[in-house]
């Protein structure tokens, strides 16, 4: 018997557990301790007065792992696949700019004429410094594209999906392909441009949410074996002990007092939690993780009457930066992304409030919230009619906050990991998260396949 308890769930913890036990070993035990009250973590679909709403991720943004997953899970025939021609916006003075995704920005109107020329010479910069080891996304962007680059698209690119401060996000670990061009060719354009093309990737969702993928992954890993433990707060951790027999390598308490014995502990927890609970385990890297902190966030869902397809906003939605007037971070338009799941005549907004650079916006209460988000929505599309529905959402950890030299606490973390598995030919103690191997729903799911065979 082999019992593998995965803290934190999520779904990464839920794709793991149906993956570790689609072909269960007889007498495998895999428990999924959730922190909160359903399974999935941060994938939470509201449906409500005939719409779908999402309070967390919006979209997948596909990988064969995912594609994979979905079509195990019988969900092939209920995706939805946003237009990936769809445009997207940037605001600078004022008013909405229409931005090409990946280099195709520097050609665009989005940025200013002085900055596009600067941008464009960037093949011609200097490498970078032998002895940098890690730089800021700001500094970064300075560096090789010039301050402008750097204002009107670093910026609210940060903003956007890590809800962080550009001058103290760490470029290596937020945005490993950029880090990695440069030091494949000296120059970020050059090693792009070199690189093989990657596999297209679609920008998808269910018909009934993203949360589809999670009460199926919860469905068929229940079908599977895989019990499930909601509301279960992690209270402390004793081990590892010598052998696994009876007793586990390790005890896990929540906090109603139950001790679950396990042979493998699986970590998708926030990474203050994960080095609390572990504590003196982690000798190098323990003090860098439980300093690591994270962005607040505040979610405004809305739905406005849209009389006219001109009234509605149209593609992904849009990024703005700081200095604006405005104090979204950024809105998405999921209306214009899924409208076969939209009742005719609906435009449905999603706006983002918080981060690193405007930390008290999750302060405000739910009817200021709400009132800031439509006058900025109508403040963009004057033409939307009368609102229809709102909900505002807080997260109060939403997003890790990654430092310049992050990568190095994850190479302290392997080597405390590597010290705590040592003579063992399934590891005793493996850990993912946001934190470690990145934001995207995606690349979770890559990631949970990856470890599946190993536990």
């Amino acid at each position: 018997m082999r019992r593998i308890v995965i803290l934190g769930g999520g779904v990464t913890g839920l794709a793991l557990g149906y993956l570790r036990n689609r072909c269960p070993a007889p007498g495998d035990d895999v428990l999924i301790l959730e922190e909160g009250p359903s399974p999935g973590g941060t994938v939470r679909t509201i449906r409500e007065e005939g719409l779908v709403l999402e309070a967390g991720p919006v979209s997948l943004r596909t990988t064969p792992a995912s594609d994979r997953l979905v079509e195990a899970l019988g969900l092939s025939d209920d995706v939805l696949v946003a237009d990936p021609r769809a445009p997207r916006w940037i605001v600078r003075g004022g008013r909405a700019r229409r931005v090409a995704a990946g280099p195709s920005l520097l050609l665009g109107g989005a940025l200013p004429l002085a900055a596009r020329l600067r941008a464009l010479a960037e093949p011609f910069v200097a490498r970078r410094p032998a002895d940098l080891a890690d730089e800021s996304v700001h500094g970064f962007f300075v560096r090789r594209f010039g301050a402008g680059v750097a204002r009107w698209g670093a910026e609210p690119l940060v903003s956007g999906v890590w809800a962080d401060d550009p001058r103290t996000l760490s470029v290596r670990s937020a945005f490993p392909a950029l880090w990695e061009a440069e030091g494949r060719a000296g120059s970020v354009l050059r090693g792009l441009a070199r690189a093989p093309r990657p596999r297209p990737r679609r920008t998808i969702s269910f018909r009934g949410g993203l949360g589809s993928l999670a009460e199926r992954l919860a469905e068929r890993g229940g079908r599977a074996g895989v019990r499930i433990e909601l509301d279960a707060e992690i209270a402390g951790i004793e081990g590892p002990f010598d052998g696994e027999g009876n007793g586990g390598v390790w005890k896990v308490q929540i906090a109603d007092g139950t001790v679950y014995p396990a042979d493998t502990l699986v970590s998708t927890l926030d990474a203050p939690s994960f080095a609390e609970a572990l504590g003196p385990r982690l000798p190098r890297s323990g003090s860098r993780l439980a300093a690591l902190s994270y962005s607040r966030l505040a979610v405004v869902l809305q739905a406005f009457r849209a009389d006219s397809p001109d009234a509605a906003p149209r593609g992904f939605g849009l990024l703005v930066p700081r200095g604006e007037g405005l104090r979204s971070l950024g809105v998405l338009h999921l209306s214009s992304l899924f409208p076969t799941r939209v009742p005719n005549g609906v435009a449905l907004t999603t706006s983002f409030f918080g981060g690193a650079l405007d930390p008290s916006a999750p302060d405000l209460c739910e009817s200021d919230l709400l009132r800031l988000a439509e006058a900025e929505v109508r403040r963009l599309h004057p033409r939307l009619g009368p609102r229809l529905h709102g909900r505002a959402l807080k997260w109060p950890s939403a997003l890790p906050r990654l430092p310049v030299g992050h990568h190095e606490t994850l190479r302290l973390l392997d080597a405390d990991l590597d010290e705590l598995n040592a003579g063992r030919e399934r590891p005793r103690l493996v850990v993912t998260g946001t934190w470690r191997d990145g934001l995207g729903l995606g690349d979770r799911i890559a990631r949970a396949e990856e470890l599946a065979p190993s536990l």
